[in-house]
């Protein structure tokens, strides 16, 4: 049988067309695979808020019932630890229609003033009847908190499998459209924020040291313009992306928001300081659509990998002499690592002279574990402390013998302590010396004063494979 030109062409488009959907089909499957493993995470962050916020009524509940200032101590302390939990959960939603910026600070703001009170009683001063009445207050506000979190979390399962395919995704990925019920909840929780007083107390996110917080060095205005420019450079990827959002956002540090959006609907933003021009943060949702269930078995092997990552962006943006002070995984399999580091520098002359590390001017690098590449950049810790003129750093009056002394008898010191300043307050910073010290199992760092030699702080380690954590 004779094949001519035409049933051979007839044969090989049917081969390719067969190959095409066989092709086809295996690429949904990955995609659909991918797709499964990003909404398992999206969800489990969604419900995570949702736990931390009831723990926080729940600890906040038990306080009022504590007759003693240890178990006072030790829910307030709680109730701070999960608002920092439940303020992280919140920083990975990108809401097109609502701003989250007012529910992140009323939670942190609880979480705050908790900590203010658990250190009042810790050192046996007396909480007045004000204050356990604005404790009750926020008791109430975080009980009106969980319970729209508890609907919408009713309404997410209501919704079936679709919601981690639409609706979180678009939460997580700021993607242009969301599902309505999604919109009206946070809508809901953004207007209930906003309308409840802050708590009248001087901690780090009341609102007197938020509206001081300002530029170290401010430099020289800039405009929208320049700062799209900025925000271009900074990314320095080279890629082509679809379109560029401007936004002005006023705040503790007023910014213009540059948002790159690329043709998948991921986007790349950053807030340039309309001060100067520094960029304050930058975040990357890239990775949430990228992200294969395969890369998790690499995390352990690619650690190291990730580290080197983050220190190598720091460096060619112009950091010079920081050093890692910890790191953690938000999630056993997020595939990323947030590292933390600060500068040192040195204090004193000759033989007096000390290494100092500074700990308010805190930079944190988010890195992708699966392949380097930075998610998210914040600064706002340097850039309103490191070279402030208003920063005196003085040779220690206290040696690290002397502050070494001053520490209980049955702790066991790790190593020499460290001299570095440490954040009371915004407007407040104390140098001390640091100590890494074991009592039994635990692990504890206590800071000394090192210009009058009294206890400053005190914060418990707890290590795991998601990373280092001091409460």
């Amino acid at each position: 049988m004779k094949w001519n030109l035409g049933r051979i062409a007839a044969a090989v488009l049917g081969l390719i067309t067969v190959l095409a959907l066989v092709f086809g089909a295996n690429q949904y499957r990955q995609a659909e695979t991918a797709q499964l493993a990003i909404t398992g995470m999206q969800q489990r962050a969604m419900f995570s808020l949702i736990s931390h916020v009831e723990n926080m009524e729940g600890c906040l509940a038990k306080v009022r019932a504590a007759s003693t200032p240890g178990q006072q101590t030790t829910f307030l302390t709680a109730t701070w630890s999960h608002a920092q939990a439940a303020a992280e959960n919140l920083g990975q939603f990108s809401m097109a229609v609502t701003d989250l910026t007012a529910v992140r600070q009323f939670v942190s703001r609880i979480g705050d003033y908790s900590l203010v009170l658990s250190q009042k009683v810790a050192r046996g001063d007396q909480v007045t009847q004000a204050e356990w009445d604005e404790l009750r207050r926020l008791e109430d506000s975080t009980k009106d908190l969980a319970g729209v979190l508890s609907d919408m979390g009713r309404s997410a399962l209501a919704s079936g499998s679709r919601i981690g395919k639409a609706s979180l995704t678009g939460l997580f990925l700021g993607a242009s459209r969301t599902d309505n019920w999604l919109n009206q909840g946070f809508s809901e929780i953004d207007t209930m924020a906003q309308s409840i007083p802050s708590p009248l107390y001087d901690g780090p996110f009341s609102e007197p040291n938020q509206a001081a917080l300002t530029l170290a060095r401010p430099g020289a205005p800039v405009d929208m313009e320049t700062a799209k420019s900025i925000a271009g450079s900074f990314i320095g990827t080279g890629e082509a992306f679809q379109s560029v959002r401007l936004e002005d956002s006023e705040g503790a540090i007023p910014c213009f928001l540059v948002t790159h959006k690329r043709a998948d609907g991921t986007e790349a933003t950053s807030a340039v300081a309309k001060q100067g021009g520094a960029v304050v943060w930058h975040t990357d949702s890239f990775r949430k659509t990228l992200m294969r269930p395969s890369a998790v078995l690499t995390l352990a092997q690619n650690f190291e990998g990730a580290r080197q990552a983050a220190r190598n962006f720091l460096s060619s943006k112009g950091f010079q002499s920081m050093a890692e002070t910890g790191w953690r995984r938000p999630g056993a399999d997020s595939g990323r690592i947030i590292f933390a580091f600060a500068p040192e520098t040195t204090v004193g002359q000759g033989n007096t002279a000390e290494v100092c590390r500074l700990y308010p001017d805190l930079v944190k690098v988010e890195v992708s574990e699966g392949d380097g590449r930075v998610m998210s950049f914040d600064q706002k810790g340097y850039l309103t402390s490191n070279d402030h003129p208003t920063r005196a750093l003085r040779a220690p009056l206290i040696s690290e013998r002397e502050a070494r002394e001053t520490l209980k008898d049955d702790l066991r010191v790790q190593g020499q302590g460290r001299l570095c300043v440490i954040p009371m307050l915004p407007t407040r910073e104390v140098m001390a010396w640091e100590f890494n010290c074991k009592e039994g199992e635990d692990t504890y760092l206590i800071y000394v004063n090192a210009m009058n030699g009294h206890e400053e702080a005190i914060f418990q380690v707890l290590e795991s494979e998601e990373g280092s954590l001091t409460t």
